[in-house]
């Protein structure tokens, strides 16, 4: 499982003003949407958010990872929302959310549990994260991203 393969440079939102973690999603959503990845917003996005409703994906360490199955969305996919200011996730820790990390696919198939802990591993040690949030341009993410797993590899 390659995580640079489940994202693209339309799929990266950085610097985006929202206030809650509700408008977090549906921007998030919005650039998959733009990515080709949702076919239908408003269904990705009430799966998202009835799974937060369940129990809030804001892990700790300023991370949220919403993850949700569709009938909407074409494949598995990540996308990445860098709010300007940390937002309440409800996190874990109690603490803001810096960095939002959305996994979606369709309801036929699984990799939810895969793209998870991929993203766990890569975000353990920080070294990513501020990578992430450092990052001028989607670009840049993404090659963090590949960066990190070619190290895993190695």
């Amino acid at each position: 499982m390659v995580l640079s393969e489940l994202l693209s440079s339309e799929s990266i939102a950085l610097d985006v003003a929202v206030s809650t973690k509700e408008e977090a999603i549906q921007i998030a959503v919005d650039y998959m949407v733009g990515a080709g990845v949702v076919t239908h917003k408003s269904q990705v996005i009430r799966a998202l958010i009835e799974r937060e409703r369940i129990m809030s994906t804001g892990i700790g360490n300023g991370i949220a990872i919403p993850h949700s199955q569709s009938q909407a969305v074409k494949k598995l996919a990540l996308g990445i929302l860098r709010p300007v200011t940390g937002i309440d996730f409800d996190a874990l820790d109690g603490k803001p959310v810096r960095l939002v990390l959305t996994i979606v696919g369709p309801e036929e198939r699984g990799g939810f549990i895969r793209v998870l802990a991929r993203v766990s591993r890569l975000l353990q040690d920080g070294h990513l994260q501020k990578k992430i949030l450092k990052a001028k341009t989607p670009q840049e993410v993404l090659s963090a991203i590949s960066q990190e797993e070619e190290k895993l590899r190695s």
